[in-house]
């Protein structure tokens, strides 16, 4: 794992993953099990995002993962990049910007980002289309 992400992912410990969490009743939830899309190792880990759409924008964001270090990473910077953007602009973020952000654009970090980014635009437009998954609690 690279030290970005290690640096990264102790900060997130010390601030209590500040963007982890759920909504009762997201405008948005995306979800990737296993080894779909985001690849988080092993077949029971998961990432479930919950957005809260507001005149076409992300008003909030938050997340639930079961994943390794380096998921839990990428999550939290795509809860970031994407907080307050229109749909638009969010289904657009480039993988760049989160290597940007963290300093670094390991193999491992690569293969997350362009899970999530996925994850992100398949929720999107399941949103657009009116095919809303409800997270099972």
């Amino acid at each position: 794992m690279e030290e970005a992400v290690v640096r990264y992912y102790r900060r997130l410990i010390k601030a209590d993953f500040e963007n982890f969490g759920s909504f009762e009743n997201p405008s948005i939830f995306a979800e990737t099990v296993g080894e779909r899309m985001v690849h988080c190792g092993n077949t029971g880990n998961y990432i479930h995002l919950f957005m809260m759409v507001k005149e076409n924008r992300i008003d909030d964001i938050r997340y639930q993962c079961s994943c390794e270090p380096t998921a839990n990473v990428a999550v939290e910077v795509l809860c970031t990049l994407v907080k307050g953007k229109t749909l638009e602009e969010a289904g657009a973020t480039p993988e760049q910007a989160f290597y940007d952000l963290l300093g670094c654009n390991g193999e491992e970090l690569q293969i997350k980002v362009k899970g999530l980014i996925e994850l992100l635009n398949e929720g999107i437009d399941n949103y657009r289309a009116g095919r809303q998954t409800i997270p099972s609690r």
